[in-house]
């Protein structure tokens, strides 16, 4: 564990261009997330960054003294900014000082912080979704005007550029390391940078032979069937075909296929000891780590949970990687159809079930748990009303069979864990 001390130094290092615009965007889409000690440490380390031009280096006391902030507290802030991709620190140790190193980035774009599922869906928790779309609406773009026919002048009409020229040459092959618009990388649960180094000890392979499209779908099996980054390698290693065009060199259904035979399940149980799993909902009930756990294992791990530790059935692994393919449901959100679909339909992970359930979530731009529990519990009191869609009572009927539909056990449990989440308010996202 590290301990940061008064005495101990820091530098700050703008790793990318940070605007006065920005000011907006870190105010208005990243506090209500990070909250507004992590956003002043922030804007003291941008000007702490300036100030070292003048007087390099000073002790995280002076900071702690400018901010009127405890350590705690600071380093608290620290890891929100880090964990929102605005920080990344690094630490080198002196004889009787360390000296911290902070690399501070730009926010994401607005458009780019709307685009990224994991942030978009964070500030929803955080404010709800009304005040979120509020939010959005302040940077959505003007419609286009039709204002006649365009003559603005190309390029190649003023310059005439002659490609063959040495200039033209020498900025072609140069390598350039001038500083950009960059928004430091999230880290989530598959780090891309660990798969290349991995990668690399085993093969030739290179981060360049890979598209951005084939890592989404490296990352999405990894992270769907629980598998890390080394052993994602191995097996990528293992299918990649070198002969075949860029785009084309893996096989991903034979990926899937592996990936969701290689974890070892002999040894698992379901009531080995999880208190060492994130704490994502505050509560040790059993209800609050039925959530924490549907928050952080994969859905295959989860499935296996639900079963006591054996290995889910291929048809199964089938529907879950479907779920997340065809419908791009986040894992969570997977877990939360797993477990509401096996309740309700006898044990039997029924694909027609599943779909319907999926796409109603799609609908409703459901990113967490809580929230498609939430949804499904109110879903389920409708169908007993007679107040649901009919064409979903059929689906439930013919996949049910003879189920109990009239089980309430399953929204009693929901009820509970609502109430503990969010003080008993029934209405609305958790």
């Amino acid at each position: 564990m590290k301990v940061l001390a008064n005495q101990d130094f820091l530098e700050v290092r703008l790793a990318s261009l940070i605007a006065d615009y920005d000011r907006d965007t870190l105010s208005n889409l990243y506090q209500p997330m990070i909250g507004f000690e992590a956003l002043a440490l922030y804007m003291t380390l941008w000007s702490e960054a300036n100030n070292e031009r003048v007087s390099p280096l000073c002790t995280h006391e002076q900071i702690f003294l400018r901010m009127r902030i405890p350590a705690g507290a600071y380093v608290e802030a620290r890891k929100y900014l880090e964990a929102t991709g605005l920080l990344k620190t690094f630490v080198s140790k002196g004889q009787d000082f360390k000296i911290y190193h902070y690399e501070l980035y730009a926010p994401k774009s607005p458009r780019g912080f709307f685009d990224d599922a994991l942030l978009y869906g964070m500030l929803i928790k955080s404010i709800g979704e009304t005040n979120a779309n509020r939010l959005k609406n302040i940077y959505l773009v003007e419609p286009k005007h039709d204002y006649g026919e365009e003559i603005t002048t190309k390029f190649m009409e003023m310059f005439h550029p002659e490609f063959n020229d040495h200039a033209f040459l020498e900025a072609a092959n140069g390598d350039s390391t001038v500083k950009g618009r960059n928004s430091g990388k999230i880290k989530g649960q598959f780090s891309y940078e660990q798969f290349f180094e991995f990668l690399s000890t085993i093969s030739q392979i290179k981060d360049s032979a890979f598209n951005k499209t084939e890592m989404k779908e490296i990352e999405r099996l990894a992270t769907l069937n629980g598998v890390n980054e080394e052993e994602t390698a191995k097996l990528v290693n293992q299918l990649y075909d070198a002969d075949k065009k860029k785009g084309e060199r893996i096989d991903f259904d034979k990926l899937a296929k592996t990936m969701q035979e290689k974890t070892d399940y002999k040894y698992r149980s379901k009531a080995r000891n999880d208190q060492n799993e994130p704490n994502i909902v505050t509560g040790a009930t059993d209800l609050a780590k039925k959530i924490r756990l549907m928050e952080m294992k994969s859905p295959k791990d989860y499935l296996s949970y639900l079963q006591g530790g054996t290995k889910p059935a291929s048809a199964d692994l089938k529907v879950i990687n479907d779920l997340s393919k065809n419908y791009h449901l986040p894992n969570p959100v997977i877990n939360a159809v797993v477990d509401y679909v096996l309740y309700k339909a006898d044990n039997v992970l029924s694909r027609p079930y599943a779909e319907k359930v999926a796409v109603s979530l799609v609908r409703e731009n459901i990113l967490t748990a809580v929230d498609a529990m939430n949804y499904l519990k109110k879903v389920d009191k409708k169908s007993r009303n007679k107040k649901v869609n009919k064409t979903f009572i059929k689906v439930l009927e013919t996949e049910k069979k003879d189920s109990d539909i009239t089980n309430k056990d399953w929204e009693m449990d929901w009820d509970r864990i609502l109430d503990e989440i969010n003080g008993g308010n029934d209405g609305g996202k958790a």
